[in-house]
């Protein structure tokens, strides 16, 4: 049989967590607390109860498009020009709050998408669910993908290996700059279209705005980038496709698929 800490373990639940439970006699089998140590028999109910950080987002009535649900977990599909979470008082409106209004209860981030960037947004519905998640994605057992659209003639694929910092005169951009943080992105060429090319793009590290800065380093930039574009659209061509993990507390592995359906510039619309 299984021990308490086998099963934390097995679920993936961070170290600091399993203290923490630990200490406030969190874990229960059948009703009763056990420590770490005791074995746990088939069949056995065993409940984690540990609150998280209180949310302090207030919930906003606005429409979302929800691709996956489960007890744990909750995808949707956020739009481009809706912020994920709040960075000042006045931002009442972002994906987050729109989903507390939904669920009827505080959603916890896994991960964020920038403003101009749309595609699956994952949020759990507790926060053991959101630690395991976050471990998943830190420690690379959960992967993304995007897709983008560049113009001009990018190699069919490719990986840009190249470190990304802060823009000296610019707190929001960032650079490829030798003193900069290692960032690793791998591309492929799905489509090509006149002078346009969609592309899939996975990140093997997770530095902010890393796939705009790495486009744009090689000479392609996502079109409609604001910060990293040279040519204008009604939007960023950047869009989250597919997520996959493990289910926290299952054994069982979960991909999330939202494809990209982008309006083309001059061409219509070219779902990738």
């Amino acid at each position: 049989m299984p021990s308490v800490r086998a099963l934390m373990q097995h679920w993936l639940i961070p170290k600091h967590l399993q203290g923490q439970l630990r200490m406030t006699e969190g874990i229960t089998v059948n009703g009763t607390y056990q420590p770490m140590s005791a074995a746990v028999a088939a069949g056995a109910t065993v409940e984690l109860h540990y609150a998280g950080e209180e949310s302090t987002v207030k919930p906003f009535p606005g429409p979302i498009a929800v691709i996956y649900e489960d007890d744990q977990l909750l995808a949707v599909n956020k739009p481009a020009g809706l912020k994920t979470h709040p960075n000042k008082d006045t931002d009442t409106d972002t994906m987050i709050a729109r989903i507390g209004h939904y669920l009827g209860q505080p959603a916890f981030i896994t991960h964020r998408l920038d403003m101009a960037t749309s595609g699956i947004l994952l949020v759990a519905k507790d926060p053991l669910s959101q630690a395991i998640i976050n471990r998943q994605l830190a420690t690379k057992a959960a992967a993304r993908t995007y897709s983008a659209l560049v113009s001009g003639d990018i190699p069919d694929a490719g990986t840009i290996d190249a470190p990304i910092g802060h823009m000296d005169d610019d707190i929001r951009r960032r650079e490829v700059r030798e003193d900069g943080l290692p960032a690793r992105t791998h591309y492929r060429v799905l489509h090509r279209f006149g002078p346009y090319a969609t592309v899939a793009l996975t990140l093997e590290t997770g530095r902010t705005h890393q796939l705009r800065v790495h486009l744009a380093h090689i000479g392609f930039p996502i079109i409609g980038d604001p910060l990293y574009g040279t040519e204008s659209a009604a939007r960023m061509y950047l869009h989250a496709t597919t997520m996959t993990l493990t289910r926290p507390f299952a054994d069982e592995q979960l991909t999330i698929s939202c494809p990209a359906n982008f309006e083309v510039p001059s061409m219509g619309k070219a779902q990738h």
